[in-house]
């Protein structure tokens, strides 16, 4: 065989392979467009205010998804959906794990993080004149506001509310180790907010960012039904 024929030969081999490997990973890509399409229905079902569903899965566990009694893993992302209790309009981003195919669904873990537009969180945070910078909500505090103050979230007790970590007056720093106990206790009472913990989830944080007021749950163990009710 002339070095010709075997160039060509090997070419072929290259191609073959090229093209084969295309075609399994087209098919994973329709396989998980369409498991992500019955779990977007899915979601549909149980929460049927939310909108701007997404969901998605790797594709590497496409294999292991297919032969199994549970999905590994799946991202949804919900753009628009009024949470239950407060009556508040989020976005959801949902990460779980070992999902049961069976009814009732069990899902073996769950991160949920709900977050408040910036503009419902600044209408509801008790304060005419705050703005978000960085991680935190300014305020202006003192005799004609010039003095500001930098609030960030906290939970407790079906509470989210305001504490300060630092006031600026005149371009001196004073952290809120150094302020009296009764300004933190005014903080809170004008700005804490009752929130209703889904069901089988706990607080594990909450947050500020330039999207809004995050607000992470996190659980073991729940079963889809009882948490879509109290969601």
């Amino acid at each position: 065989m002339t070095t010709l024929s075997q160039m060509l030969k090997k070419s072929k081999v290259r191609i073959a392979i090229t093209v084969t490997a295309l075609f399994i990973c087209g098919g994973a890509i329709t396989v998980e467009k369409l498991v992500s399409s019955k779990i977007v229905t899915r979601v549909e079902q149980q929460l049927p205010s939310a909108s701007g569903i997404s969901a998605s899965i790797p594709l590497f566990e496409l294999p292991s998804d297919l032969r199994s009694d549970l999905i590994k893993s799946v991202q949804i992302k919900i753009a628009d959906y009024t949470l239950k209790g407060s009556g508040t309009k989020s976005s959801l981003a949902i990460s779980a794990k070992n999902i049961s195919k069976s009814k009732p669904t069990q899902i073996g873990s769950l991160d949920l993080t709900a977050t408040i537009p910036v503009s419902k969180l600044l209408e509801e945070s008790g304060f005419n004149d705050a703005e978000i910078i960085g991680n935190a909500l300014q305020i202006s505090v003192g005799a004609s506001g010039l003095g500001k103050a930098l609030l960030v979230p906290e939970y407790a007790n079906g509470q989210i509310y305001f504490q300060i970590k630092s006031v600026s007056v005149m371009g001196s720093l004073i952290p809120a180790s150094s302020l009296p106990a009764d300004i933190q206790d005014q903080i809170k009472s004008r700005s804490a907010k009752d929130i209703t913990v889904p069901q089988g989830l706990k607080v594990k944080s909450v947050s500020i960012s330039s999207k809004g007021l995050s607000i992470i749950f996190q659980g073991n163990d729940i079963q889809l039904d009882n948490l879509a009710s109290s969601l």
